[in-house]
């Protein structure tokens, strides 16, 4: 049997909502209520087991944040019970747990001691910290002249170098350069390697299913789905499809963090269907299909992996994907300008417009440096009708 990291069972989170300070003080005088209800999160119950990765999934306003703080425990549950067992280092809003006067070393001892860190302890660990900020003679300003990404570094560089037992890190990794957010990226990894348990939130699903083996998937304030992360994932962003048919918005459908990233070491420079021409061209099913790719990098030492995903433009319903490492093909490096190409050679796809979305990744295929995405990239045609998305080969016999 696995040991538990944490439990939790019909966890609750309630707040009085008040219409104003002084609707707080007349109840607090008078005895009469003042304040509505609002149930943040209801009847929620999971077991996370340690050495192993849980993502919370869920639109904005699901309760995601507000168990992360429970798990925290920077808030306490209005109803059921949680048990957390080890060390737990979180990463929530950006600034949170930094007093703004102090300076970022000054905040570093803060932070560390409030884990659980002796005094000796800190000292040994505040060199290491500094360091892997990269803040530079900033550490020694006050923190209220951080920038974001300046906050993020100090947050995640203390969370992660005082070796938590548990990390919970709450969307805070879509800010900084991309330089930076890689260095993190690799730091997760590595973390969830060492058999250490982490919680992350992120409306990045590529994210999700490259760190977490199981998925919470919160809405409402409820469990709505809770098991496998590929089967969690599936089930949110059939949700997500199905909110957007019906005419309402859905902005976790395209995920922040993985917005284009051009200013950092590498950027994609061309994109180019090489079987076909036009503003978008047609194919028909059983043509070749070809895409080839270009990008430059600041450096020949580093290393790079291409992904690219087709979706059917008129509901954004993936299709198809392809990637170098999961095709076993090695990562492109030696060089400060790569040229690849991705051949289909007979297109299976029966009809329709399509998108497509190229992704220029990391040695590891898990950072983006940078992304192209190109709404109505071609489309397929057809002589006849076709009730179908595909054309599956096969043959007919006689049984």
């Amino acid at each position: 049997m696995m040991a538990i990291a944490i439990c939790a069972h019909g966890l609750g989170k309630s707040y009085r909502i008040y219409p104003s300070p002084a609707a707080r003080l007349l109840e607090l005088l008078s005895g009469s209520r003042r304040h509505r209800p609002f149930v943040a999160l209801e009847d929620v119950s999971f077991e996370q087991e340690k050495g192993r990765g849980l993502a919370l999934v869920g639109e904005n306003g699901a309760g995601k944040s507000t168990l992360l703080k429970l798990v925290a425990g920077v808030t306490r549950p209005s109803a059921g019970r949680l048990d957390v067992d080890g060390r737990v280092a979180a990463l929530l809003e950006l600034g949170s747990g930094f007093h703004p006067d102090f300076t970022g070393r000054q905040n570093i001892e803060l932070n560390a001691a409030l884990l659980g860190l002796s005094a000796e302890e800190v000292r040994a660990k505040t060199p290491e910290i500094i360091a892997w900020s990269e803040l530079g003679e900033f550490i020694d300003q006050p923190v209220r002249q951080y920038s974001s990404g300046m906050a993020m570094r100090l947050g995640f560089s203390i969370a992660t170098q005082v070796d938590p037992d548990i990390l919970i890190i709450d969307e805070a990794l879509s800010v900084g350069d991309g330089y930076f957010q890689k260095k993190c990226m690799d730091r997760i990894l590595e973390f969830v390697e060492r058999g250490k348990t982490l919680l992350f939130c992120s409306h990045a699903m590529y994210y999700v299913s490259a760190f977490c083996e199981r998925a919470l998937w919160l809405r409402q304030g409820r469990v709505a789905a809770l098991g496998e992360t590929e089967a969690v994932v599936r089930e949110y962003e059939r949700y997500l499809l199905a909110k957007q048919r019906q005419g309402e918005v859905a902005a976790e459908a395209v995920p922040e963090d993985l917005a284009s990233a051009a200013n950092g070491p590498a950027r994609l420079i061309a994109v180019r269907q090489a079987s076909a021409s036009g503003d978008q061209p047609a194919y028909r099913s059983g043509d070749r299909f070809e895409v080839e790719v270009a990008w430059e990098c600041a450096s020949p030492e580093l290393a790079f992996h291409v992904a690219i995903g087709l979706n059917r433009a008129e509901d954004g319903l993936p299709v198809a994907s392809f990637a170098t490492h999961y095709s076993g093909h090695p990562a492109a490096t030696g060089a400060t300008r790569h040229h690849l190409c991705l051949e289909v050679p007979d297109l299976p796809l029966a009809k329709g417009s399509f998108s497509m979305t190229v992704f220029l990744l990391d040695q590891q295929g898990l950072h983006v440096y940078d992304r192209r995405q190109i709404p109505d990239a071609f489309a397929v045609v057809s002589p006849r009708f076709v009730p179908g998305l595909v054309e599956v080969a096969h043959h007919w016999r006689v049984a």
